[in-house]
């Protein structure tokens, strides 16, 4: 049983782990946090508890708890490593007993952290280890508790691939959703140099399962997959984003369970295109953050679907970018003319929001050629709190849609 979200506990839990490890960045450092992970990479390995790494650069989530609802259905243990949260901490820490899942509950969480931090002053005082790192750690922790029987861990890559925490363990299984540009200055440029990083969590004679259409990126696939002897099967798109990550979910599920069929009718996970009811209004959340994610949001048409058959409005802030990943996202979203919307820019309070003036150009700039499709709502909690009745797209930045669904659950 899920327990409530409470807005308090979250908020002491978070001021904690920012007082203490700062706020969550890319801290690459397998070397450096080697010896802290060690002794319970070898407890997982002992246990004999069985590995799926998923990476990419957009649909890893969606893939990830998909993953973990086939194995449920079929009374499987598993534990669930994501991030980032949307609207809990405790999204991070998803554990599943046949026939049931939730995520941990607060006491537990906050027993860890503490226990966590305890032990890590303790035995490695002068370790520098980032907030990413440290819930990484207690996951971990939580995994091989007694209390807990896990046959199946899966795991997120957060950011890349062969610097992520997640490689510290050996993955049977990596699963490979999506490469497109982002985090271009730690990942590079170009397709190669992130591929390259993205299947640095493979492992020589693992499988390696993708979801890749580029020929040129199968080709490199491809060459990699002889020179390391890795077993590698790829589904090509259905051009339908969402289907394609289930269908790889069901890939690696297949993996370990080859005989068993059945029909893949998925529920709805947070913030992918999660709805929830608010003043008369529904909301419907679409972590589409990067210029692939937008674009494969608008081709496989789930803005038809968030819509039905009445005009919507699209709230929509970002995370820091550049100028020009913004401006390109937005021109993706204006020039989609399957419906009828107004896209409304706006800002938010968060230490990963994009800066205020760059929204303000972006407004700016674009208003001139979109005038009545686009407009600019300084204070976005005003605009859901207007009681008219009619459906609203939130996206554009994984960070600003935990922020609209906590303040919805302080204003239920």
């Amino acid at each position: 049983m899920n327990e409530k979200f409470d807005p308090i506990k979250e908020q002491e839990i978070s001021n904690f782990l920012v007082e203490n490890f700062g706020y969550e960045v890319f801290s690459p450092g397998l070397e450096r946090t080697k010896n802290l992970f060690l002794p319970i990479v070898k407890k997982i390995t002992q246990k004999g508890i069985r590995i799926t790494t998923i990476t990419g650069t957009n649909g890893k989530g969606q893939t990830a708890h998909s993953l973990a609802y086939l194995l449920n259905r079929n009374n499987q243990s598993y534990a669930l490593w994501t991030s980032p949260h949307i609207l809990s901490i405790r999204e991070r820490f998803n554990f599943g007993e046949p026939g049931e899942a939730s995520n941990i509950g607060y006491s537990e969480l906050s027993q860890k952290i503490n226990e966590s931090k305890d032990f890590i002053n303790k035995n490695y005082p002068d370790l520098k280890i980032s907030y990413y790192e440290f819930l990484f750690y207690v996951f971990l922790n939580l995994t091989i508790s007694s209390k807990r029987n896990v046959e199946y861990l899966i795991l997120e890559v957060g950011l890349g691939g062969r610097l992520d925490a997640v490689n510290h363990l050996d993955a049977e299984v990596v699963a490979l959703t999506s490469i497109s540009r982002d985090h271009q200055l730690i990942l590079g440029n170009r397709y190669d140099l992130i591929l390259n990083e993205k299947l640095g969590v493979c492992r020589d004679k693992s499988k390696l399962i993708s979801n890749i259409s580029l020929d040129y990126l199968k080709d490199k696939i491809h060459y990699l997959s002889k020179t390391r002897n890795i077993e590698w099967i790829n589904h090509n798109s259905t051009r339908n984003y969402f289907r394609d990550n289930q269908l790889l979910s069901f890939a690696i599920f297949q993996h370990y369970f080859p005989n068993i069929e059945m029909q893949l009718n998925f529920p709805i996970f947070k913030g992918r295109h999660e709805k929830m009811s608010f003043k008369g209004k529904t909301i419907i959340f679409i972590g589409a953050h990067n210029i692939d994610g937008v674009r494969s949001m608008v081709q496989s048409k789930l803005l038809d679907q968030a819509a039905s058959d009445i005009p919507i409005k699209v709230l929509l802030s970002f995370s820091k970018r550049s100028y020009e990943e913004l401006n390109i996202m937005l021109k993706l979203l204006l020039g989609f003319k399957g419906i009828i919307y107004k896209v409304l820019l706006t800002t938010f309070h968060h230490e990963k929001a994009v800066d205020v003036k760059l929204i303000n150009l972006l407004f700016k700039e674009n208003l001139k050629f979109n005038e009545g499709l686009l407009g600019f709502v300084e204070n976005w909690k005003e605009e859901l709190l207007q009681s008219n009745n009619e459906k609203i797209l939130v996206c554009g930045s994984y960070y600003f849609i935990g922020e609209v669904q906590r303040f919805i659950h302080t204003n239920l």
